[in-house]
């Protein structure tokens, strides 16, 4: 087996749940973290060089979430020091998958490693769900483009759906962190009969919609019952930004994940931006500072790029 002493991987930014598919819809945005891993023939403690977003507070150790990816991957095989250079864009603690991002760039890079790749995309997939607990944000970084994840039996499989071409994300991030541990402790147990209808019959037309470019359809499509009503609280001004997106133009607009951002689905076009700043003004009539990004949609997923 042939051993590559570099490789960088590059990794989507996603967004999870659109609304009513919790814990089941991802979807991959063009917002991307880098990883490049070298393998030094030396032996040594491995080496982390972080870039961007989380420079001044990510760890540089062995509990650094790219290390544990890329060991869980390594574990059984000998190898030099390695030296993890990270370049991160996608804002941490946002609801824009940067811990999927960084487990899916330390376990592909890892496995670039060696020739043949000893897993496959799928495989990759089912790592990287174990690893972070949750399979909706893993298959978006992993295969790019709209997925819904299923569970079968003890294992969760990810499928492709398709989207309009058209398709735009403006997301729009407050300045407050918000940990997805606490997002999900705010959630009940159980949820009522209703509430369980009303969310099914949006996520079929969500991704009905996603895929026709049912412009118009998209703001009832994105309604949440089930999570978005517990984590209000959590995201000061959340019915407000919601309204203000569907007001500004035709979109959904939902919860990023478990938030604080917010991501609004539309047609590209002008009236993206002004959706975006539509969500910023509400966040500051909280003040809330925020900035927006106007995104498309990432098909490709996780990747070597050299």
């Amino acid at each position: 087996m042939k051993k590559n002493r570099r490789v960088t991987v590059q990794v989507p930014a996603s967004t999870s749940n659109l609304g009513p598919g919790f814990d089941c819809l991802g979807l991959a945005l063009s917002l991307y973290n880098e990883l490049t891993l070298e393998e030094l023939p030396e032996r040594g403690e491995s080496i982390v060089e972080i870039e961007g977003e989380g420079a001044a507070t990510l760890p540089r150790d062995p509990e650094n979430l790219i290390v544990k990816a890329a060991n869980a991957v390594l574990g059984g095989k000998e190898h030099g020091r390695l030296v993890f250079r990270a370049v991160n864009r996608i804002p941490l603690a946002r609801g824009l998958g940067s811990s999927a991002a960084a487990i899916v760039s330390g376990l592909m890079a890892a496995n670039e490693l060696y020739k043949p790749s000893p897993l496959t995309p799928r495989d990759l997939f089912q790592y990287a769900a174990t690893l972070e607990g949750h399979p909706d944000n893993a298959a978006p970084a992993v295969f790019g483009g709209l997925t819904v994840t299923v569970k079968q039996h003890k294992a969760v499989e990810a499928f492709p759906l398709k989207v309009h071409k058209n398709l735009c994300v403006v997301v729009c991030i407050p300045e407050f962190e918000l940990a997805t541990s606490k997002a999900r402790g705010v959630l009940p147990n159980t949820v009522l009969r209703e509430q369980a209808v009303d969310n099914i019959s949006r996520t079929a037309l969500l991704t009905a919609a996603l895929e026709r470019g049912l412009w118009s359809a998209l703001s009832e499509a994105t309604k949440d019952f089930i999570h978005q009503p517990h984590r209000a609280a959590l995201v000061p001004g959340l019915d407000e930004v919601l309204a203000a997106a569907r007001g500004a133009g035709e979109c959904g607009a939902a919860l990023s994940g478990s938030g604080p951002t917010i991501a609004a689905f539309c047609r590209k076009g002008p009236a993206a931006k002004a959706i975006g700043a539509a969500m910023q003004t509400g966040f500051s009539r909280r003040g809330i500072k925020s900035s927006f990004q106007v995104l498309s949609v990432d098909l490709k997923g996780a990747r070597v790029i050299g």
